[in-house]
């Protein structure tokens, strides 16, 4: 693991790059300082950016959420989310009705699902997303217990950042609907569908960098892909020292220099 000071030191050495979203980019509410300008320095030299986030939400709606933070659309080529993953590849699939777990007025457009009121009605469980802390990772429990149809998961992260500090997130309730019995499909980084997916909206260049705020999604999956690794220390590792799995190189903000 080699600490840099800025991103400068090593973006010569890479021909496109998979970048995070929360965490690195934006908080969830403001870009962090310094994001914008590496975006435009490697808009500047070239090199094509996707943006890459665990969102059950589908690619435009994560490219808008961007565009309104200030970024420039042509400073990324797109956003890839496992929602969007996710959609595609349940396109034709047999199963008819389908319950989804989400944010209470999020949109996640799985237009070709007859969206039931409750998991026993569904031929599918899209765990999307969550109403944490409104809803208690114990309350998603009793929801789902004794049920066993196919879940889909498209955020396998188990934290979430927000403004009441990390909170649970859909991969925890997902784990424990496997704990419960349940079988859950997991779609979204540290699995291998999202890097494939961004790996054909960049071009699949030769030489590939992925930065990321977690070590176990985003060093994990950028790793299983065979892609070098950046972990920034902000978001989901502020404040940590030690990182299993050790990306190749770690940045403490990201910033160009």
């Amino acid at each position: 693991m080699i600490s840099i000071e800025g991103l400068s030191r090593i973006a010569d050495q890479y021909d496109g790059m998979l970048i995070d979203q929360f965490g690195v980019l934006h908080d969830g509410a403001r870009l962090y300082p310094g994001s914008l300008g590496v975006l435009a320095e490697l808009h500047r030299l070239g090199i094509p950016v996707a943006v890459m986030t665990n969102s059950g939400r589908r690619a435009a709606a994560n490219v808008a959420r961007l565009t309104q933070m200030g970024i420039p659309r042509d400073h990324f080529v797109d956003a890839v989310s496992s929602g969007e993953v996710a959609h595609d590849l349940l396109r034709g699939t047999a199963a008819k009705r389908a319950f989804i777990i989400g944010r209470t007025g999020d949109e996640y457009g799985f237009d070709y699902f007859e969206l039931v009121e409750r998991p026993q009605d569904a031929d599918i469980i899209l765990i999307l997303g969550t109403d944490v802390p409104r809803i208690s990772l114990a309350d998603y429990g009793r929801l789902l217990n004794g049920i066993t149809v196919p879940a889909i998961c498209c955020n396998p992260d188990k934290l979430m950042i927000t403004s009441s500090g990390l909170q649970p997130a859909p991969g925890a309730i997902a784990a424990l609907y496997e704990a419960q019995g349940g079988k859950v499909r997991w779609i979204g980084k540290p699995y291998r569908d999202i890097y494939d997916s961004a790996l054909k909206v960049i071009g699949r260049p030769k030489r590939v960098l992925c930065i990321g705020d977690s070590a176990e999604h985003d060093v994990g999956g950028g790793r299983g892909a065979g892609l070098t690794t950046l972990l920034v220390r902000t978001g989901v590792s502020e404040g940590l020292t030690q990182f299993e799995p050790e990306p190749d190189y770690l940045l403490e903000r990201f910033t160009w220099r």
